[in-house]
């Protein structure tokens, strides 16, 4: 304590740097309690026709549930056809290649395609149906420039020419010819479609009066191709926002871009500034980060991030009743629960239920119409909710918050400290080399916070990961060399059980400190929101446990002579002893089962792995999510911490061997604490509450470990006292 006492030092005020910036968000993260639904028009419209109800009656039972909203997409000619409106859409093209088509169409057409003004990227639209002609030209007229289209014919059957080019079309990918030695030959396609079939025409006014009477709210989506993007549109869309009393809460983006992206989307921002609409980011169905729109992160910057993050109920989601042996939708809830709970996600985009294939080469679904189990759903969403103080409503957001050079500069000088503290044990550093390396460390992170804060402090929280569990596995290490060589075997169990609890508390703890340095620095909004991310998690789970090998070895030495007296770093003469061992077929098969281990282990970290946990595995996480505040780890619980508890129980009775490997399985406990901090966007409450049961549930396993051991260890004595199997 002595010789590190201005490292200690360090360690402390940096602390207090921590716990002030995470009250600050933790006060931000409890404001923000108000989850809102919203529903796809297009989807229940679809279940509606499933069902012998109408889509009215389904939208005013949903209003009862606490949803306020539904959302409306302007139409498109892709929306008109899907609605079998009457008209007709072919490319450029294909209007060329149609023999008759002179008969077929207006003198007007005939002319206009026999001066050679139409081309194959072109989009030709004919209908004999005034009603459809005039909103598709209404639509077209009211926002857009006259150099896009082109009104060919006022008169039935009417004509309307939208200008494409290359840019704009869409191909079929994938479709080849082959010959009859199946010898694949190469086929040049013609445009399928194009993207112009999305350009946003308006609203339908009979969508809107069906939305609004029912009790519900419409929220617009407007949509347009951003090579059609211009001032005029916006200014139409938001007249029509103005006169159907439609004005939306949040900004859910169609498409890849942001409404207004290239040329007027300040003038957007303006629009949702003046009248505090908050921007969506919708999550990615991988349920990290959100898709990836033109100018969203900007959009979001500038409303100084009153935004609100999206969860879209993806086709796998929707088809998940009736799963992991549920009797109904609890699979869906469960998903959404964890959505709201776990990952800041304020606003859930809700299709209806699916079930029942009933075209299977298709893949095609049949909706759920049980209204009961959607009410049943709800309810039990709302009241699990409501747990952690939430309620239904219009979305919430986060204040924008910042962490200030100056405590990540304190944060970061704990850090260094905690580092060269670990660095001690594992090199003999005299004071002069200590306090050299502090006084570069303390003159680089504040530069690093002032030259490239985003960058640096993502540095300093892997920094953090790392070097956290790489200490309290000295601790642990510590504790086993004092029990081996410093203490005499005690006989009582209850005392090596206390023991191993004490010492799992104090290795937890000094981890704990690790995920909370971790949480601290990376408190900014943009973390929060997840438009940026934590790298580096698999990074912080490999380096503590090879500098736990390094740890255990500057204690324990590789075939070390006079151990007992000798003080802890890691020697030459370890190191050329394991690297000149002879190599024997079981250090082989042990290191390759390790590898094994250790790559399902870091396959299973991540959103993206390819390593699912098993269906019973899975089973058993919602059973705890449902009964506990929030779900521990099953790899600290389980595993991590009982390993541990048993590394003591092996180092109390001088088992060394055993003692290393327990501690080996025990570094995942410690690093799974640091990366449960590493999810940013989950509540630090939350983390705090997974990692507390995750340790009393584990003390309570590692203490069956433990009993279990003992009772083998004398199950074995009493089997070689007897000379049974001999």
């Amino acid at each position: 304590m002595k010789k590190n006492a201005i490292f200690l030092l360090i360690l402390l005020v940096s602390i207090f740097a921590l716990a002030t910036t995470l009250s600050t968000r933790i006060n931000v993260e409890s404001n923000n309690k108000v989850v809102e639904i919203v529903l796809s028009y297009t989807e229940f419209q679809d279940m509606a026709n499933q069902s012998e109800e109408t889509l009215s009656w389904w939208f005013k039972k949903f209003s009862g549930l606490g949803i306020e909203y539904v959302d409306l997409q302007e139409e498109n000619l892709e929306s008109l056809l899907m609605q079998n409106k009457q008209l007709e859409v072919l490319m450029g093209w294909e209007l060329l290649q149609q023999g008759n088509w002179k008969e077929t169409y207006s003198s007007e057409v005939a002319t206009y395609v026999d001066g050679g003004q139409i081309n194959e990227f072109d989009v030709f639209v004919t209908t004999r149906t005034q009603e459809v002609f005039d909103f598709i030209a209404k639509g077209l007229t009211e926002r857009y420039d006259t150099e896009h289209f082109e009104i060919l014919s006022h008169q039935a059957p009417f004509a309307i020419v939208m200008k494409g080019t290359i840019e704009d079309a869409l191909y079929q990918q994938n479709l080849y010819l082959i010959d009859a030695d199946r010898k694949a030959s190469l086929q040049r396609h013609k445009p399928y479609s194009s993207k112009l079939m999305q350009v946003g025409l308006g609203f339908d006014v009979e969508k809107i009066n069906t939305i609004k009477e029912s009790g519900l709210k419409v929220l617009p989506r407007p949509y347009t191709y951003k090579a059609w993007m211009s001032e005029t549109y916006l200014e139409t869309v938001f007249e029509e926002f103005e006169t159907y009393a439609m004005k939306p809460s949040v900004f859910i983006f169609s498409g890849g871009e942001v409404l207004g992206y290239p040329v007027a989307d300040d003038l957007v921002t303006r629009y949702m500034i003046a009248n505090d609409i908050k921007a969506g980011l919708i999550e990615t169905s991988v349920q990290r980060s959100h898709l990836d729109q033109d100018g969203i992160d900007l959009m979001v910057r500038s409303l100084d991030y009153n935004a609100v993050r999206i969860f879209s109920v993806w086709p796998y989601i929707q088809e998940r009743f009736k799963y992991y042996n549920y009797e109904g939708a609890e699979e869906i809830e469960n998903t959404l629960y964890r959505a709201v709970t776990e990952r800041n996600i304020r606003l859930i985009y809700f299709k209806p239920i699916k079930h029942d294939k009933y075209n299977i080469r298709y893949d095609q679904f049949i909706y759920l119409t049980d209204y009961s189990e959607y009410e049943k759903m709800f309810e039990r969403f709302e009241t699990r909710i409501g747990q952690h103080g939430m309620t239904l409503g219009r979305s919430s957001t986060m204040d924008s918050i910042r962490v200030r050079i100056a405590k990540q500069t304190l944060m970061g000088w704990g850090i260094v400290a905690a580092s060269i503290l670990l660095l001690g044990y594992l090199l003999k550093l005299n004071k002069k080399m200590k306090y050299g390396l502090l006084a570069i460390g303390l003159l680089l992170v504040p530069a690093a916070f002032v030259v490239r804060p985003m960058l640096a402090d993502k540095v300093m929280a892997l920094w953090a990961a790392m070097a956290f569990p790489s200490l309290a596995m000295v601790y642990f290490c510590n504790r086993c060399f004092h029990y081996v060589y410093k203490e005499e075997k005690t006989n009582k169990l209850h005392q090596q059980i206390l023991y191993a609890v004490r010492d799992l508390i104090i290795v937890s703890a000094i981890s704990f400190l690790g995920g909370l340095f971790v949480a601290a620095i990376l408190s900014h909004i943009e973390y929060l929101l997840e438009m940026d991310i934590f790298r580096g998690v698999k990074i912080g789970q490999v380096v503590p446990i090879i500098a736990y090998v390094a740890i255990y070895a500057s204690y324990f030495g590789y075939k070390r002579k006079n151990k007992k007296d000798q003080e802890p770093f890691l020697r030459y003469k370890d190191i050329k002893n394991f690297l000149f061992e002879d190599i024997k077929i079981i250090y082989v098969v042990s290191v390759v089962l390790f590898l094994g281990v250790g790559y399902i282990y870091l396959a299973r970290t991540g959103h993206e792995t390819g390593v699912q946990a098993s269906t019973m595995e899975l089973i058993f996480r919602n059973i705890l999510e449902e009964n506990l505040l929030a779900r521990p780890r099953n790899k600290e619980f389980l595993i991590g911490f009982p390993a541990l508890m048993v590394g003591i129980y092996f180092a109390k009775n001088k088992i060394k061997l055993l003692a290393f490997l327990s501690g080996l399985v025990a570094v995942i406990g410690q690093t799974s604490i640091v990366n449960t901090f590493s999810h940013l966007r989950t509540p630090v409450y939350l983390s705090v509450a997974r990692t507390f049961y995750a340790l009393v549930i584990g003390i309570v396993i590692g203490t069956i470990y433990i009993l279990l051991f003992e009772i083998g260890i004398k199950f074995l004595k009493y089997v070689k006292e007897r000379k049974i199997f001999q």
